[in-house]
């Protein structure tokens, strides 16, 4: 038999069935195409020392130090403000144009300053130059700008080109000093932003071609430059429009060779065949221009409700835009009597959103997976129990998150795999956060998807609970800066609530936030226990902090049996002092009553035992004094008092004295001048 027949007829086939299959998964026409961008215009900012100083498009790069070049006398021969070098070069061509450098002086202790300057910008193998002229020589006394055009030639440059500022200055001449006269050249921070603008290729902005799934399109595109993700978060803005509108929801961030791939979602497809138009728009800098390119592309997709609305990259997503994830850190924690003694309980959560919510999700779902280049922090995971029909489902499922729990906290020792991955994979030191596992007497690790198994950008929870034993009276460590600092950040902000209780007969002792002012730290001491709250809002991620206190069941600091002395004393005192005080004036005894709150207030708040048991001691001396002091108002018991006008005059000062007895002899000392007078009938 002829093959002939058989390849034709198979040819027929495909054909034939090409169409139908198009039909379920959709496809996309067109190439991938580079929108943008020849040349940039830029304003690179000066930063870091006169010597080796570089050049940065990134505003924030910009520190609260100004850095300086001072010339505190005149000079004659040539001396060198500052070099300044961009590490980042992108290839390309650089067109012909006018550069413009701007250098922030500062002219002290004289009217002005005349100064011949000159700036030399390198590109590549070529050197432009600029001379200070007649009319901008002269720096006049105080802050200005000293500024200078430099006309650049067309050139190339390739990624080991380099681009190179030199400023120098000579022949500096002071007019009319009046004391230590100086000259002083600022940059690198925002007060004095000293920059050179021109016209140069910094990136590429290519339009990928999109990827179609039922009724869902993917457009992408690939940010080729030397930064990498510093320059996602760096830049002020980067959108896609489709047809013309703006594409809503967080995109997802995969690496692309040496770029970056953005990804978004798009749900307005209005079905079948049909030609859209991609355009994406970049904002490097505050006030630029828009750096955007267009471009087409023919889609076809179909009517499909089993989509997440969210891309599903084949390779391991970024943890980080460069800008970061928000995290979360929440809790609760007991301290009381266990069967070894004082142990402290606790249940930490730790919630992530953005980019690091997605990470986590997707690394859920691949699990095992042995086929796709993944990071270590997922690659420390054996497959265990997950099929290969769980992985990369799209979805997470019961066994992956059963087997995500039992190795975090089963595998590779006693601490399981939590603190590895906490550390490569989220960036967070455990033991600073959750305490030295090798002190827990147990550690129970659980996931919490917030109701949304599918792999979406969507908050995932991490809740650790952990018992471990405490030395009494010896000073612990609760809580500690926790996030490891990384050049691009992997968290944008720190949130912190923590909540913790004591039992009655047991206390948190002197606790502080040690080393910053952002976290609050509220403690309480109630007769059934002790509360002790630790708050802190938009932490940054190089925030420093400590929290501790001293962990005790000592009975003077414990709630339960200070708060029955403390009520003890007080009872006794002041039922002496009622005694001491019966035939006497308690007026000033019941207004000092008014101590009872006071005391009450300081335990409340949980102010040391030691002040608290002075306050009481002070407080039952007050009223003994004041019982014994006070002066008598009322007769001896058994006696009868006379008529209210029955008085005698003292014969030495002519004081109305009343009697206040029908004793005789009765003695009794003179209101007026305390002399004894005698009564004998």
């Amino acid at each position: 038999m002829s093959w002939r027949p058989l390849f034709f007829a198979s040819i027929f086939l495909v054909a034939l069935f090409a169409p139908m299959n198009s039909m379920f998964v959709g496809y996309a026409q067109a190439e991938d195409t580079t929108v943008c961008c020849e040349s940039v215009g830029v304003s690179l900012h000066l930063i870091g020392s006169d010597s080796s100083g570089s050049l940065t498009p990134f505003v924030q790069d910009l520190t609260e130090t100004t850095m300086t070049k001072t010339i505190a006398t005149a000079v004659a021969s040539e001396e060198t403000v500052g070099t300044w070098s961009l590490p980042e070069v992108w290839p390309g061509t650089v067109p012909a144009s006018t550069w413009e450098v701007e250098i922030v002086y500062e002219v002290t202790n004289a009217a002005g300053a005349q100064v011949n300057a000159t700036a030399s910008l390198q590109i590549g193998s070529q050197t432009y130059t600029s001379q200070t002229g007649p009319t901008d020589s002269f720096l006049g006394q105080g802050t200005g700008t000293l500024r200078f055009e430099i006309d650049v030639d067309s050139t190339s440059i390739s990624s080991s080109s380099n681009v190179v500022l030199t400023v120098t200055a000579r022949s500096v001449v002071f007019n009319l000093p009046t004391g230590d006269a100086q000259l002083q050249f600022q940059w690198g921070s925002e007060d004095s932003d000293s920059v050179i603008k021109g016209d140069m290729p910094l990136m590429s902005l290519t339009l990928l071609e999109p990827e179609v799934e039922g009724s869902e399109v993917y457009f992408s595109v690939v940010i080729d430059s030397s930064w990498g993700t510093k320059i996602l978060s760096n830049s002020e803005s980067l959108n896609m429009r489709v047809n013309g509108v703006l594409l809503e929801g967080d995109p997802i961030e995969t690496s692309q060779g040496d770029g970056v791939r953005i990804t978004w979602t798009w749900l307005d497809a209005s079905g079948g065949e049909e030609s859209v138009e991609a355009k994406v728009e970049m904002v490097l800098q505050d006030g630029d221009s828009i750096l955007s390119g267009t471009t087409m592309f023919l889609v076809e997709t179909f009517d499909s409700s089993g989509g997440t609305g969210t891309y599903y990259p084949p390779d391991e997503p970024l943890r980080t835009d460069g800008e970061g994830s928000k995290l979360s850190v929440s809790g609760i924690f007991s301290l009381g009597g266990g069967s070894t003694g004082l142990q402290l309980t606790r249940e930490t959560t730790v919630t992530m959103d953005g980019e690091m919510a997605f990470w986590m999700r997707w690394g859920l779902d691949h699990i095992g997976d042995d086929v796709t280049d993944l990071s270590p922090a997922l690659q420390a995971f054996d497959e265990g129990s997950v099929t290969d029909d769980d992985r990369t489902s799209r979805s997470i499922e019961a066994n992956e998150v059963n087997e995500f729990e039992n190795q975090m906290q089963s595998k590779s020792g006693s601490s399981g795999l939590y603190s590895y991955f906490m550390s490569q994979g989220l960036g967070l030191d455990s033991d600073e956060l959750l305490g030295d596992y090798r002190a827990f007497d147990s550690i129970e690790v659980k996931l919490d998807l917030h109701g949304e198994v599918d792999v979406v950008n969507h908050p995932v929870s991490l809740v650790f609970k952990s018992v471990e034993s405490v030395d009494r009276a010896k000073q612990m460590q609760l809580l500690r800066n926790f996030i490891d600092v990384q050049p691009i950040p992997v968290w944008s902000q720190v949130d912190i609530s923590l909540e913790g209780t004591s039992s009655g007969f047991s206390a948190f002792v002197g606790p502080s936030a040690l080393e910053s002012d952002e976290l609050d730290v509220s403690h309480s001491r109630y007769p059934w226990g002790e509360t002790l709250t630790i708050n802190g809002e938009a932490l940054n991620q190089d925030e420093k902090f400590v929290i501790v206190f001293v962990p005790t069941n000592d009975p003077l600091s414990a709630p339960m049996p200070l708060t029955i002395g403390v009520g003890l004393a007080l009872f006794v005192g002041f039922f002496v002092a009622l005694r001491l005080s019966k035939n006497k004036s308690r007026s000033l005894l019941a207004l000092e009553l008014l101590l009872v709150p006071l005391i009450a207030f300081i335990h409340l708040f949980a102010f040391p035992s030691l002040f608290v048991g002075g306050a009481v001691v002070f407080t039952v001396l007050l009223w003994l004094i004041t019982a014994v002091s006070s002066p008598r108002t009322r007769l001896p018991e058994g006696a009868m008092a006379l008529a209210n006008t029955q008085t005698i005059p003292c014969p030495a000062c002519s004081t109305q004295n009343p009697v206040l007895s029908n004793e005789r002899p009765f003695r009794f000392a003179c209101a007026g001048c305390a002399r004894v007078i005698k009564l004998v009938a």
